[in-house]
């Protein structure tokens, strides 16, 4: 056994998790829940050969989104990485890093986490990792490091969603069929609460192994064929403002477009100015409304919507805008730009495919509902330690929380009151906690295989958190439930 996950260890993990599944599917009938939590037992819904084919279609038309999202990123990084510019910025904040490796480390990783635990798509947050990542092994990190102090801290603020994330948005509006009254300010203290003691733990971790094993897992590394190795300054009288000024202005960009300005905040400048901006016009030729896309009879509904709504595929538009500015005015011949395009592209070609795969298992488990049939065996009564439980392992099995509130929507959104309150923040939080050691986790996914961080090691470092993070939350639960 060891052995065998010597190599591309996640790879197989994912396939050992899509595997488990189908054999599941073949002895645990489906079920549902109906109104007032009542369980319905449903017949054996197996899958077969036929399923898996299509369902690894099937994942990649419901994924698309996602998918176009992360090769433009790659793209990005192909082109923009080839550019003097780029390169320079890149030495001067690493040199402005040396020598506060730990501090910088850590005010980077305490960003990460806040910001992915405020916006409404934390997708989005992947746009800026391996800039940070080039920045860290440019101050000799090694991978296991960068990783830990940029994805590893995405995982931090799923884990303490507050404002943002999309699988707690999607919670929320699904316990609501249930009876549920729950709201993203719903015991926010205690999750902004969590959120800090997660860091703190985190925070731990990640300087007690920069002290003690960082140096020696960096001598056996080797940084031949590494992606987010750059190449050396071509032209030393490259500016840096213009790529640090596209960086800063997609930066922006992310944080005005999924920050929940008017739900969470209660301001309407963003859509006061967006009903402006769109409504300049030409004798009644609507400018901007035309050149950014109007409302299609055929859609029915608008698509470059305000600040705060925006969609994933609208910050895509964002950087493709920004890729093709690069190439042209860096001085890039089209074809050097098309072969650096191809590169990007090839650089996120492994994490999508293993994400495309994971997502598969959401697939399968949304055609044959097991889930609700195995939680339903644990019992319905109101208990803490039964609901974590019953969290954990709906979502080792499940990339996307929102999904694992729809299958349970009816029984969880049938806990009300202080009860209620409990339910949704054991669901927010385990499902958090759990993206850190699933091999179906897409952002767990997405960084191992961008860096090639064997997944053994990942487990080896984080398995200590986890733990004390999830004694700490058992703590949590049981003091609000009884106390």
């Amino acid at each position: 056994m060891k052995k065998l996950f010597k190599e591309h260890d996640l790879a197989k993990l994912i396939l050992a998790m899509l595997i488990l599944v189908i054999v599941l599917t073949w002895i645990i009938p489906n079920g549902n829940f109906g109104t007032g939590a009542e369980f319905t037992k449903g017949s054996i819904q197996r899958i077969g050969l036929v399923h898996i084919f299509y369902g690894i279609t099937y994942a990649l038309q419901n994924f698309s989104i996602q998918v176009i999202f992360i090769l433009f990123v790659g793209i990005f990084y192909g082109v923009v990485s080839k550019t003097d510019g780029y390169i320079k910025l890149v030495e001067k904040i690493a040199k402005y890093g040396k020598g506060k490796e730990i501090v910088f480390a850590l005010v980077i990783a305490f960003i990460t986490a806040l910001l992915t635990s405020i916006i409404t798509t934390s997708y989005v947050m992947l746009m800026f990792m391996p800039f940070l990542i080039h920045i860290l092994r440019k101050m000799d990190f090694n991978k296991l490091s960068a990783f830990a102090v940029t994805i590893g801290a995405m995982l931090v603020g799923v884990l303490g969603a507050t404002y943002g994330t999309e699988g707690a948005i999607s919670l929320i509006t699904y316990l609501g069929y249930g009876g549920s009254d729950v709201t993203i300010t719903t015991e926010l203290l205690v999750r902004f609460g969590i959120l800090l003691l997660a860091f703190i733990l985190y925070a731990f971790v990640l300087v007690n192994y920069l002290k003690k094993d960082a140096k020696k897992d960096k001598k056996e590394e080797s940084k031949e064929n590494d992606i987010l190795t750059l190449g050396e300054v071509k032209n030393k009288k490259a500016k840096v403002w213009p790529i640090a000024s596209i960086l800063v202005i997609a930066f922006i960009f992310a944080i005005l477009g999924f920050v929940d300005w008017t739900g969470n905040f209660k301001l309407e400048i963003f859509n006061d100015f967006h009903d402006w901006f769109m409504s300049l016009a030409i004798g009644d030729f609507k400018i901007f409304n035309a050149i950014a896309g109007e409302n299609l009879e055929a859609l029915g509904y608008d698509l470059a919507t305000a600040f705060g709504t925006w969609y994933l595929f609208t910050y895509t538009v964002v950087i493709a805008i920004v890729t093709l500015f690069i190439g042209l005015f860096s001085n890039m011949k089209f074809d050097e730009f098309l072969s650096n395009v191809g590169k990007g592209f090839k650089s996120v070609i492994k994490p999508l495919a293993l994400m495309t795969l994971a997502y598969t298992v959401f697939v399968f488990l949304y055609w044959s509902p097991i889930i609700p049939t195995i939680v339903n065996a644990f019992g319905t009564a109101f208990n803490p330690f039964i609901a974590t439980i019953q969290a954990f392992i709906g979502s080792i099995f499940n990339t996307d929380l929102g999904y694992l509130g729809y299958s349970l929507s009816y029984f969880i959104g049938s806990f009300t009151g202080k009860e209620g309150n409990i339910i949704y923040l054991i669901y927010t939080t385990i499902y958090g906690l759990v993206m850190f050691i699933t091999p179906i986790s897409m952002f767990l996914i997405f960084g191992l295989s961008y860096l090639d961080i064997p997944y053994k090691k990942w487990l080896s470092y984080i398995w200590k958190f986890v733990v004390a993070m999830l004694v700490v939350l058992l703590l949590i639960f049981v003091l609000l439930a009884y106390l």
